[in-house]
């Protein structure tokens, strides 16, 4: 399939919009083999930037989407394009309606022990037809042969990783081709927001990316994470402009 990405800071990202993410989602799901999807932020640039095993990785997800404002206004500054904001609270909630519809089933693997159950429950309250196959916890260190085990033996179509970054990403490119899912989506505190353990932004603030300056409030130790990636990523911006070296839109078979 032929899809349009946008280079930023040597990292591919699809061009796409809601409908486009579900659709490609689906289309990973009836191909052979486990797939990767990943948002990417801010925070991603900064880890890709030193760490060149994340940026290695992060190259071989076989999704990259557009997470957070800020990657959108870098492509704007880059003069490249992205048509839209895909939040991973919203891609979850999209995917949940899209996944009941068509009898599509979750796997939820993360947070501290009883997150991703509690996570299960309250997404079960809003969507009863929705098939949630299985959960666990991320707090299983390099002992994970029980839980790819786990996973495999529920078969789901979509398996949502919550361990943070880059643990997260790390690990499903890890072990992908060790699993019986059609697609790993990595999702960070997504459980934390969909079980109220953490209220989310009202509509008004994500709508218009001013999410994390709520987050910050809501969530004081974040500060430290938002104080440095951006005014990095403007930084990097701003380098990038000045050499030039940032190529604007790229060709690629996925």
């Amino acid at each position: 399939m032929n899809a349009s990405r946008v280079s930023l800071f040597d990292v591919d990202v699809d061009v796409l919009t809601m409908n486009s993410l579900l659709d490609r989602i689906e289309e990973m799901i009836h191909t052979p083999g486990c797939a990767l999807a990943y948002g990417f932020n801010a925070h991603s640039i900064q880890l890709a930037g030193c760490d060149p095993i994340f940026s290695e990785t992060l190259r071989r997800s076989d999704i990259v989407y557009a997470d957070g404002a800020s990657i959108l206004l870098a492509a704007r500054l880059l003069r490249a394009s992205l048509p839209e904001k895909l939040t991973t609270t919203d891609v979850w909630i999209e995917a949940c309606r899209f996944a009941e519809r068509k009898g599509y089933s979750f796997f939820l693997l993360g947070g501290e022990p009883g997150l991703a159950e509690l996570t299960k429950r309250k997404t079960l309250d809003k969507y009863p037809g929705l098939k949630i196959v299985g959960t666990h916890h991320g707090y299983f260190g390099s002992q994970d042969d029980h839980v790819i085990a786990s996973i495999n033996a529920a078969h789901p179509d979509i398996l949502w990783v919550g361990m943070g970054d880059p643990r997260q990403l790390l690990w499903a490119e890890s072990v992908r081709r060790r699993l019986d899912a059609g697609i790993v989506i990595t999702c960070g505190g997504l459980f934390k927001f969909v079980s109220g353990v953490v209220k989310r932004a009202p509509d008004f603030i994500h709508r218009n990316g001013f999410e994390w300056i709520y987050r910050i409030v809501r969530e004081p130790f974040l500060w430290r994470r938002y104080a440095m990636d951006l005014p990095r990523l403007v930084l990097r911006i701003l380098v990038v402009k000045a050499l030039g070296k940032n190529r604007k839109i790229v060709q690629s078979n996925k």
